[in-house]
């Protein structure tokens, strides 16, 4: 098993990088369109706005946002892409170096087509929220409530307001890491449905594989459960198939970096690590007897921080 585990952990490892890449791709083109509307406000002298300059504004800031729209568009979709084919990868190279041959076809992509207009629809509506956002402030400027100043404060962002940018680039980031997990979560349970064809006794496993600032209590529980690949698991008092299920209301999926990898009872039952927020291992998980090692602080099973918001918006796993 302790082949088997290491191959895991380099696959999540590697998908971890990619969704990273994902959002720098992704937060990128979010700077690119921001200097450009910036431009555009720097255009506008005096100390208030006129009406035709606010039309003048609009209508170049909104081709900015069109051609953004375009690219990230096109950019969510092939990370959304890649994100499937390393699911894929992960039933494949586990099987290979746990000495099973895995034999299956080519995963029917219609769902992954779905995934990817689904993210692409997302980041859609993050062009047009921020266009609105933008009009909305310089509505206030042409109303005389701002000065162009404040206006370009209010949405490039100061040491004391983060701006609409910034509000925005976020939304991207949790965009990006949801639809990416769930694309390679997704293409990791039809490919274990597929294999399972050819090796029976195939079965998948949960891991709390994320390194999260606060994990979710019942995800933790998880970590190493075993469950028979046509099995959903039970997050609390819900079924799921996988981390990140399309089933899985958001407050189960925003910043869930779980996920589900092959098992078989030939690679035994070695206990698996748990990490940190700084993707340190702190302890090894196997199934339940009652004998571990308890966790601590954060990680302590049964403690929740009263702090966290229950609506799943925070940093957790």
């Amino acid at each position: 098993m302790a082949r088997v585990t290491d191959e895991i952990l380099r696959l999540l490892k590697q998908k971890d990088q990619k969704i990273l890449d994902g959002q720098t791709a992704l937060a990128g083109l979010l700077g690119d369109v921001r200097r450009q509307i910036l431009d555009e406000l720097q255009s506008v002298t005096g100390e208030s706005y006129a009406a035709y300059h606010l039309r003048q504004n609009l209508a170049s800031i909104e081709r900015h946002l069109r051609t953004f729209e375009t690219a990230a568009t096109w950019e969510i979709s092939r990370q959304i892409g890649d994100a499937w084919t390393g699911g894929e990868e992960m039933v494949l190279s586990t099987g290979r170096v746990g000495g099973l041959f895995l034999a299956f076809g080519h995963i029917p992509e219609s769902v992954l087509q779905t995934l990817q207009d689904f993210g692409m629809h997302k980041i859609s509506g993050l062009a047009g929220d921020t266009f609105n956002k933008v009009r909305g402030e310089l509505s206030l400027g042409i109303l005389g409530q701002k000065t162009p100043h404040q206006v370009m404060t209010a949405i490039a962002g100061s040491l004391e307001s983060p701006g609409v940018f910034k509000s925005i680039e976020e939304r991207a980031r949790v965009i990006t890491q949801v639809e990416m997990g769930r694309a390679y979560s997704q293409a990791t349970q039809l490919g274990l449905e597929a294999a399972a064809q050819s090796v029976p006794e195939l079965g998948k496993q949960w891991w709390h594989a994320g390194h999260p600032r606060q994990p979710r209590m019942s995800h933790l529980a998880l970590h190493g459960q075993i469950r028979k690949i046509d099995e959903p698991f039970l997050v609390g008092s819900l079924i799921i198939r996988f981390p990140r299920d399309p089933k899985a209301p958001a407050s189960e999926v925003i910043r869930c970096g779980c996920e589900v990898v092959p098992y078989h009872p030939n690679w035994g039952d070695e206990a698996l690590p748990i990490f940190n927020e700084r993707g340190r291992e702190i302890a090894r998980r196997g199934p339940r007897t009652g004998d571990e090692e308890p966790l601590v602080g954060k990680f302590a099973l049964g403690q929740r921080n009263r702090k966290s918001p229950p609506d799943g918006s925070g940093n957790r796993s």
